[in-house]
């Protein structure tokens, strides 16, 4: 069952680790700039985001201005409101795009954020490579995901198969018959199907770095975050017939990493 509250509070840390690793690599926010906020969904961070920068473009898949008859914008405002977050919805422009071919111009942000989107952009090198695109010289971006395939969350539908791991032990069709069984509809299905990329840590990893060898980019902060949901999953039969297959207990235990960038500013002339 859906918890407003604790969807906020959850949002809310999101935004504050985000605030809080810029902040370690000597950025400051201003009202003078703009930012883009990737894969914002129906726009849980953007009220944060309002508070300290100019204008917020948030950009999904979805189209959720649409939504609720057309009164997703009202409705959003009553939310924040609900929560006593303050939320600046004239610095807001809600659109649809593809994270992989980004309809803005060159340079045209001073900042990017993507918060739990990366796991589900089908090429995620594509999808960075239009950030680094639409950045402007010198501009910063903050990627993190969570949870990636291979940890015993990492099918996203936990709740529907709450086994560590069963996604990457069973065949797929089997893995949507045991969601079926526990309430999930074709819609939740096709999600797992589709929705998410299947990319592991290490391929994550080598893209980042490409861009790094490159000059693209600067890394200016990374971190990689592992531990599981139940001390008990330790145990898991699933655990030991992944281990048998070649995976590694590293693997199947990280659960996400975050990338600080800033896109290679000119050289001096």
């Amino acid at each position: 069952m859906y918890d407003e509250k604790a969807d906020f509070i959850r949002h809310e840390d999101e935004t504050r680790a985000f605030f809080k690793t810029l902040a370690a690599c000597s950025y400051e926010p201003s009202h003078d700039h703009t930012v883009l906020d990737l894969g914002g969904g129906q726009g849980m961070h953007v009220g944060a985001l309002t508070q300290r920068f100019g204008k917020v473009w948030c950009l999904d898949v979805i189209n959720y201005s649409t939504l609720y008859g057309g009164e997703f914008i009202k409705l959003l405002i009553e939310k924040y409101a609900r929560n006593g977050v303050p939320l600046a919805a004239d610095r807001v422009a809600f659109v649809q795009g593809d994270a992989m071919n980004l309809l803005f111009k060159d340079g045209f942000f001073d900042l990017c954020l993507s918060i739990n989107s990366f796991e589900h952009i089908p090429d995620p090198s594509r999808a960075l490579a239009e950030i680094i695109r639409v950045l402007r010289p010198g501009g910063w971006a903050y990627i993190s995901f969570d949870p990636v395939w291979t940890c015993a969350t990492g099918s996203h539908f936990f709740h529907r198969v709450p086994e560590p791991w069963a996604h990457l032990v069973y065949p797929e069709e089997e893995f949507v018959a045991r969601m079926r069984a526990n309430g999930a509809d074709e819609g939740e299905a096709s999600e797992f199907r589709h929705a998410m990329n299947r990319w592991r840590l290490p391929a994550f990893q080598e893209m980042f770095d490409d861009a790094r060898a490159l000059g693209l980019i600067e890394i200016a902060k990374t971190s990689v975050w592992s531990g599981l949901q139940d001390s008990a999953h330790e145990e898991h039969e699933h655990l030991r017939t992944l281990l048998k297959r070649g995976f590694t207990t590293e693997e199947l235990y990280v659960r996400g990493a975050m990338y600080a960038l800033r896109k290679t500013p000119p050289r001096p002339s």
